[in-house]
């Protein structure tokens, strides 16, 4: 299993690939006392299984807004912008993710899965369900294979591949029996190009000066507007996700350079110590030296 103890899960990014060539097939485990905070908005190719273990998240999904409980499982497809952050920020989270890629399940485009199936979902054709109750007749079904995969990636046993393919076809084909035809199939809006366009431009950018103009230019929208569409699909100011991504690099530093908190306040964009470390006490619960002994 891959713990991450700071935020690299909420980084990823199109370019990043999950699992590896021979097995695009991955998962993450997160809880908030390894120091994570929140699910910052991202994208990527592979489709993501996201299972809430403990606490209440919300959920951003394209451009629908939810709630999961422990329990509920989550389908984010591929290329779709999503970010989770929690409900309740004085209850413990956790969760579970299954990120793969679609080429995991079928083969080239000749295959029947990908022509019936993979590529309508890819393209918004047919729309699985966004989050899975639990205690629903589908959660039943899927709720033990999502636990197997999970178990049989953690352990990796002999011949295990055959195993995750197997339970993965099967979970993926009880979704596709619950999905729903799209009478207008969900397009990429210009909307949703600006916002990934600004996204990268901070993750690429981030120890540079970023001001909203300069973000709302990036994205090709007046400020007002700007902002209002990024918190649509981000749950956040573009100051608090500009913030988020610094601190996240920031915790990086703490736990693996011994590198003097004032020169990576200033190496991750902040131009102030002391508001660094207000920022950063808001987002980990403690002060960074606090963090980088504990």
């Amino acid at each position: 299993m891959l713990v991450l103890k700071t935020n690299e899960f909420k980084n990823m990014k199109e370019s990043k690939r999950h699992g590896d060539e021979l097995l695009p097939i991955t998962q993450y485990c997160i809880r908030q006392g390894d120091g994570f905070s929140a699910l910052d908005c991202h994208w990527h190719d592979e489709m993501e299984l996201f299972r809430v273990m403990q606490g209440v998240v919300t959920i951003q999904c394209g451009q629908t807004l939810l709630e999961a409980h422990a329990g509920d499982i989550a389908f984010f497809n591929s290329g779709e912008l999503h970010a989770a952050v929690p409900a309740d920020s004085s209850a413990d989270l956790f969760f579970r993710a299954v990120v793969f890629s679609p080429d995991f399940l079928c083969g080239p485009t000749s295959d029947i899965l990908r022509v019936k199936y993979i590529a309508p979902v890819m393209k918004g054709k047919l729309q699985l369900p966004q989050v899975i109750r639990q205690g629903s007749p589908l959660h039943n079904r899927i709720s033990p294979l999502f636990d197997e995969v999970s178990a049989l990636l953690e352990e990796r046993p002999p011949f295990f591949e055959f195993e995750v393919r197997a339970k993965m076809l099967t979970l993926f084909g009880a979704l596709v029996q619950n999905a729903a035809a799209a009478e207008n199939p969900v397009r990429q809006n210009a909307a949703v190009s600006s916002i990934k366009k600004t996204i990268q431009y901070i993750q690429d950018n981030y120890r540079t000066p970023l001001t909203i103009d300069l973000l709302a230019e990036t994205a090709g929208m007046s400020e007002g507007y700007f902002c209002r569409v990024f918190k649509q699909y981000t749950l956040k100011t573009p100051v608090q996700f500009i913030n988020s991504v610094r601190l996240s690099h920031a915790a990086d530093q703490l736990s693996n350079t011994n590198r003097r908190v004032l020169d990576i306040a200033m190496d991750c964009g902040f131009n102030s110590v002391s508001y660094f470390i207000e920022v950063f006490r808001a987002s980990f619960g403690v002060t960074p030296s606090k963090y980088r002994k504990g």
